[in-house]
């Protein structure tokens, strides 16, 4: 498990890294005026570290904890990841159109999907950790928090473009039965 954890840190340093760089790329390409002192909130990373493991403990709880294991018991793992990251997408949807572009949202919902197949893969190779699950969860809503000016530099487009390349991934190297090592 902990050789899986050490990946995903770094994958997450790494993917984050990337989605600023190509995101700053592309308005500056664009002509869009960018922060002249952009600001990271160093000192409440820690307090959104506490604050979204506990929102995505419970969220983790109800679609890690509660609905995978079933529906990965009668539909691949991968199907199981499809259909809760299409719920979840499906339930965050109008509030992230309420307050952002169509595009924003789309992305914002393609990410999720592509992240939910990483939370299952994750869950099932950790021996049905749901605190691993939890963990990234958090960790991931605490890196769009984290960009500069408390993510106002974040592109769910991006980033969601990024995280189905790992999926893809995922699911090429796992295999999309089980989404786990092959014994």
């Amino acid at each position: 498990m902990a050789d899986v954890l050490i990946v995903l840190v770094l994958l997450g340093i790494a993917v984050a890294g990337v989605a600023v760089a190509v995101r700053y790329r592309r308005d500056m390409r664009a002509g869009r005026p960018l922060p002249a002192d952009p600001s990271v909130p160093y000192l409440t990373i820690p307090v959104f570290v506490l604050l979204f493991f506990i929102a995505a403990a419970f969220e983790e709880v109800g679609w890690t904890g509660y609905a995978t294991d079933p529906l990965q018991e009668r539909r691949s793992a991968l199907s199981a990841a499809l259909i809760i990251g299409t719920i979840g997408a499906a339930w965050h949807f109008i509030p992230w159109l309420l307050q952002n572009s169509p595009v924003w949202a789309a992305g914002q919902a393609l990410s999720t999907v592509a992240l939910r197949v990483l939370i299952v893969w994750l869950y099932n190779n950790t021996h049905k950790s749901v605190f691993a699950a939890t963990l990234f969860h958090g960790m991931v809503n605490v890196a769009g928090f984290s960009f500069p000016n408390f993510g106002s530099h974040y592109d769910p487009v991006v980033t969601g473009a990024i995280a189905v390349a790992v999926a893809a991934v995922v699911v090429a190297v796992w295999g999309p039965t089980t989404l786990a090592r092959r014994s």
